[in-house]
């Protein structure tokens, strides 16, 4: 019997209530909460929309190969990190980065900066990775670094790894017959569209957004650590100083260059904006802010090294993915080459390829061999950094199988012999059913939506980008306005996506914690998908010819 749509939509909300209510009520750790999810999923798909065992095996499958693909990334960030604690590279870096500022709002900020900078170049979690355990050394509670970095890991996200959400997310989605023949009939050019049109109303949105995200943080900070309204103020023109710095370059890459280099260009001049007014004493506090509870606190003994040295391994972590991502030639050698591809997984029509020269965790790790010699470790040293590593994974790895395999198992239930859309389709066509012309308000959260179940911005767009443009369509909206906010929600997404949450509390060693930072960016990620969703609706309001 086949499924109605409300009722579809209702049953499809199951499995992703069941992960959150065990998270967030009972507190139980993603390595318990995600394989239940998982199961109730399966459950679902056989019993109601009747999808065969082989595909929705298939499709656990599937989940599992994407997920040893970001698991490379976190072992290789995780790996780095540990090496560089153990060779003494974080206790000098926290020192230089200390020595820019000792107050704990400015070295917010420069997080902000430094995050979109690692989204702009690798994408993927590596923000996270990076600069949630950077924070972490620096003496910052590590549920608040956590928090943190994800809560900044939104309006980079949408032009991160390159645009990749974009012009592959998006790009790759509506590139359907039936699709491409409403832009003919419309007379829009698709590459355009895609690189300018789209990529500007993104960049205006996440923009004017994000200008005031480390305002956000900022205030967060305060009430996290037990701070007075006198130490949110005395921050606040520091704090939309450094959303500017951001905002402005990145706003005006997406004008000029197109959807791949507004993140990456926004934070490297961003960056180096924030330093000099940091260095001409335009950013300034009158009061140096620190934790009551600690002055600092890093996980090492007393060795250092040099400055240059300590920064190495980010430098050449940060050469390796821009080279083997901006420039089309090197690209192409590493998407096309050392191609692991499994077709037509158990009988079905499902397959997934794993390109391991396009993985940032291979060169990671390679980073970690060369950081091995730059350090002069020891044989005990090398071996302390490796055991961290695996312990802090274990957890981690059965959270991201299963998460990973709830989300493909949910859209593969479009495989059914009732021809009934997928479990992601149906809850996506309740929210529309209900909100009708008002839809603009709530389709930031449609991707908001896809992200958390999918953990990627990226696969969010794939998922929903069709079914955004076909429901403006049939509401009467602006199809480029609908598609931004889809962009922007599949990158708000980020801060609560079990994925992410997962690799950064692997890194930060604090796995078990995940419903507890869900919670606390629950309300950010909300209040910025309202915001674009509002800001969005102006525009359409403003701009009712526009395709």
């Amino acid at each position: 019997m086949s499924l109605s749509t409300f009722s579809g939509a209702i049953l499809g909300l199951i499995p992703i209530l069941v992960v959150l209510f065990l998270m967030i009520r009972f507190s139980l750790p993603a390595f318990k909460a995600m394989p239940l999810g998982w199961l109730s999923a399966s459950i679902l798909a056989f019993l109601f929309w009747k999808t065969p065992i082989n595909w929705i095996a298939g499709a656990t499958l599937k989940g599992f190969i994407i997920a040893f693909d970001i698991l490379i990334i976190v072992f290789g960030a995780v790996l780095l990190y540990f090496t560089m604690l153990e060779g003494g590279a974080i206790r000098t870096i926290s020192k230089t980065v200390m020595g820019m500022s000792e107050d704990r709002r400015i070295q917010a900020n420069l997080a902000w900066l430094l995050g979109a900078f690692f989204e702009g170049i690798a994408g993927f979690g590596t923000p996270g990775a990076i600069v949630g355990p950077l924070l972490f050394g620096m003496g910052f509670p590590a549920i608040i670094s956590a928090c943190l970095v994800l809560i900044f890991n939104s309006t980079p996200v949408s032009f991160g790894c390159i645009g990749i959400p974009v012009w592959g997310g998006v790009g790759g989605s509506l590139k359907t017959e039936e699709l491409q023949k409403v832009f003919s009939l419309s007379g829009i050019e698709f590459n355009y569209w895609i690189n300018f049109l789209l990529t500007r109303y993104v960049a205006i949105i996440h923009g004017i957004i994000g200008t005031f995200l480390p305002l956000l943080a900022l205030f967060l900070l305060i009430k996290w650590t037990g701070g007075k309204k006198g130490d949110f103020k005395g921050a606040m023109v520091p704090a939309i100083l450094a959303g500017l710095s951001f905002t402005l370059p990145y706003t005006i890459s997406a004008f000029l260059l197109g959807p791949e280099f507004p993140s990456l260009l926004g934070s490297i001049f961003g960056i180096l904006i924030y330093y000099l007014l940091l260095k001409s004493r335009v950013v300034k506090v009158s009061k140096i802010y620190e934790f009551s509870s600690q002055k600092i606190s890093i996980e090492e003994g007393g060795k250092y090294v040099s400055t240059i040295k300590a920064f190495t391994p980010y430098l050449l972590i940060s050469l390796i993915l821009f080279f083997t991502r901006a420039f089309p030639g090197i690209k192409k050698i590493v998407e096309e080459n050392l191609v692991i591809g499994w077709r037509g997984i158990l009988g079905t029509n499902i397959s997934q390829s794993f390109k391991i020269l396009n993985n940032p965790g291979i060169y990671f790790i390679f980073v970690v061999l060369l950081s091995n010699l730059i350090f002069k470790m020891g044989k005990n040293e090398i071996k302390i950094a490796w055991v961290k590593t695996l312990k802090r994974l274990a957890p981690a790895s059965i959270a991201l199988l299963f998460a990973l395999a709830l989300s493909q198992t949910m859209i593969y239930t479009s495989e059914n012999p009732f021809h009934m859309s997928s479990m992601i389709v149906m809850i996506a066509k309740g929210i529309a059913s209900l909100t009708g012309k008002f839809y603009s308000l709530f389709s930031p959260f449609v991707g908001i939506l896809g992200a958390y179940i999918a953990g990627s911005n990226t696969v969010s767009n794939i998922m929903f980008s069709g079914f955004q443009f076909a429901t403006a369509g049939i509401l009467g909206l602006s199809r480029t306005l609908i598609l931004s906010l889809q962009v922007i929600g599949g990158a708000v997404g980020n801060m609560i996506c079990v994925h992410n949450v997962v690799a950064v509390c692997a890194t930060l060693g604090i796995i078990g914690k995940e419903g507890i930072i869900i919670k606390k960016n629950l309300l950010p990620s909300i209040l910025y998908g309202l915001m674009a969703g509002i800001i969005g609706t102006i525009f359409i309001i403003l701009f009712p010819n526009l395709f």
